[in-house]
């Protein structure tokens, strides 16, 4: 047996061994670093834009201030007994009106209609009336909570704090419309309200994450679908804490994601740290002492 030439067969077979791992390892080595190149520095509006994402305008990256906020509810049973005691009038929001826990569910005894194609307006001159609605002038219309679609149109207003409005129940009132039967006008059936008083700042003003920072979070944790569309985002104040009478609230990246054009998701993000709390639920912390 030629022993020198087995020895020769099992080197080059094991040199063509080692020469294949070592590929496959510098390809490897190729792969991860191109990733991590990608992660670090490739943009996020390349990313969604890779994925199908569209996105209306820049995400901005401007640096936005806000609070940590409390508040307590109004008690619009002593409101409406001291404005009919102001006015001298013992009928104001007498037959028309239910007082719910924490607010007022009203009919407007008269017709008041908002138009479609300028609801701001037509809202506004509805608002600004103490004879229509308690705290009017605070409310401002939020169109992209809004919905004119559908069988069971309404209109959202709120309240807002130093340029930053509220989105959450406590400080809202929601409009119940009706279709006019003779033109696209939308009647105003109803409005249920709630007004959020005596706000005071928990803390100094911080800086917020930008409207990139919401975005990208969500983006990395998979929150946006692909082939979908952002299509609004709102800075507004929720709620997070209830501690006995104090609502303690927080500034929060609204996202508007539409996956289908019909289907519509709300993501949220907090500003202040930038965690997704889509799903939290408002923590009722009570004393017991």
């Amino acid at each position: 047996m030629d022993f020198k030439r087995i020895e020769w067969i099992f080197f080059l077979v094991f040199f063509g061994v080692n020469i294949f791992l070592f590929s496959i390892y510098r390809e490897g080595l190729q792969d991860e670093s191109n990733v991590s190149y990608s992660d670090r520095t490739e943009s996020l509006e390349h990313r969604l834009e890779k994925e199908g994402i569209d996105h209306k305008g820049e995400l901005s990256t401007a640096q936005i201030e806000g609070y940590y906020l409390s508040g307590e509810r109004t008690n619009f049973y002593e409101e409406i007994q001291q404005k009919r005691i102001d006015e001298g009038d013992n009928s104001l929001f007498r037959y028309n009106t239910d007082i719910i826990e924490n607010g007022i569910i009203s009919y407007p005894s008269s017709n008041y209609y908002v138009d479609p194609k300028d609801v701001e307006t037509t809202l506004s001159e509805f608002l600004s009336s103490s004879d229509n609605v308690l705290f009017g002038n605070e409310y401002t219309y939020l169109a992209n909570f809004s919905n004119l679609t559908g069988d069971f149109p309404e209109v959202i207003a709120s309240q807002s704090y130093e340029g930053i409005a509220f989105r959450d129940d406590s400080a809202q009132i929601t409009f119940s419309l009706e279709k006019h039967e003779t033109d696209e006008l939308f009647k105003i059936a109803k409005y249920t309200q709630y007004h959020i008083e005596n706000l005071e700042k928990l803390r100094e003003k911080s800086d917020l994450y930008s409207e990139h920072d919401a975005v990208e979070t969500l983006y990395i944790n998979n929150k946006i679908p692909s082939n979908s569309t952002i299509t609004f985002s709102k800075l507004a104040y929720t709620c997070i804490y209830q501690i006995r009478e104090k609502y303690v609230y927080v500034p929060v990246w609204f996202i508007g994601i539409s996956s289908n054009g019909t289907t519509m998701q709300i993501e949220q993000v907090n500003a202040m740290n930038n965690t997704i709390i889509t799903n939290n639920t408002i923590t009722r912390v009570e004393n017991h002492s």
